[in-house]
């Protein structure tokens, strides 16, 4: 499932419309029950110059903090993806996978731990925000990976500003057709949508979008009327993810035979050429 360079479109698609749920799934309790959101940092950088410029040292701390621990999540993602393909793991992604899911078990354990009064301050608040934000920033670093750069899951910043470009990059690939003559038949124009770049992106952005959106409602829900078991769902899924990708990767990669000079091109063994293995027992799922 998480096999380097082995993911097509939809199957990236797939990857980050369902992480984009537990992102906000997690956001929202973080937020509900440490009055601190965790999977974007912008408002915390904010937040931070702010503390500075009114000397509240504490809370200045906090929001570095913060930001150091979303950072080391997103380093540990690195270290462990550049890890995995160094040693030629066929999954190089299911590590900070695993990572994520037992930080959010461990913010799990925390919410069980410290009572209501206690999250919002001190020492538990650090180590409740600590463990989420680091497991927000392992998650984007890692979709940011497999998606070489194309989409983020755990803040929409980034995902409006690119669906209001491509809004504007469909207009005008709407109006073209439209001034094609003669015009396009119905069913041609619905294959060309389902097949453009532009509308796929549109889809995938705007997915994305209602994912978190979702995410952030079923955690607002679960948290109203199973406080105890909220954050069961986010690991449950993570482990499944785990699990699914452990037993049916989606494809095996091997060394190409168009390197080398017998029987293939003669090309030159830096370029590193790869295909995917064909396997009858694999399925190309997500």
């Amino acid at each position: 499932m998480f096999a380097a360079q082995a993911h097509s479109f939809t199957q990236q698609a797939r990857l980050a419309i369902t992480l984009a749920w537990v992102a906000g799934y997690t956001n929202i309790i973080t937020f509900i029950t440490c009055a601190t959101a965790t999977s974007h940092m912008s408002g915390t950088v904010a937040n931070l110059g702010r503390h500075v410029s009114q000397g509240e040292w504490t809370l200045a701390m906090f929001s570095l903090f913060l930001l150091v621990s979303f950072l080391i999540g997103a380093l540990a993602s690195g270290v462990c993806t550049e890890t995995g393909r160094r040693r030629g793991w066929g999954s190089i992604y299911v590590l900070p996978i695993l990572i994520e899911m037992v930080l959010l078990a461990l913010f799990a354990f925390g919410l069980e731990v410290y009572d209501h009064g206690a999250r919002q301050s001190g020492p538990p608040l650090f180590a409740l925000t600590g463990v989420a934000a680091a497991a927000m920033g392992l998650q984007n670093a890692t979709i940011t990976r497999i998606s070489s750069g194309v989409v983020r899951t755990t803040h929409l910043t980034g995902v409006l500003t690119d669906l209001g470009l491509e809004s504007a990059q469909f207009a005008f690939w709407a109006l073209d057709q439209r001034r094609n003559s003669p015009p396009l038949p119905p069913r041609a124009m619905v294959r060309s949508l389902s097949t453009h770049a532009t509308p796929r992106r549109l889809a995938l952005l705007a997915s994305i979008l209602g994912s978190f959106a979702i995410g952030a409602c079923l955690g607002s829900a679960a948290h109203a009327t199973v406080e105890r078991w909220a954050m069961f769902p986010p690991v449950l899924f993570l482990l499944w993810l785990v699990y699914r990708d452990a037993t049916t990767p989606i494809a095996g990669i091997e060394a190409s035979d168009l390197i080398g000079g017998r029987s293939g091109m003669n090309l030159s063994p830096a370029l590193g050429v790869f295909h995917v293995r064909k396997d009858a027992d694999r399925r190309a799922q997500v």
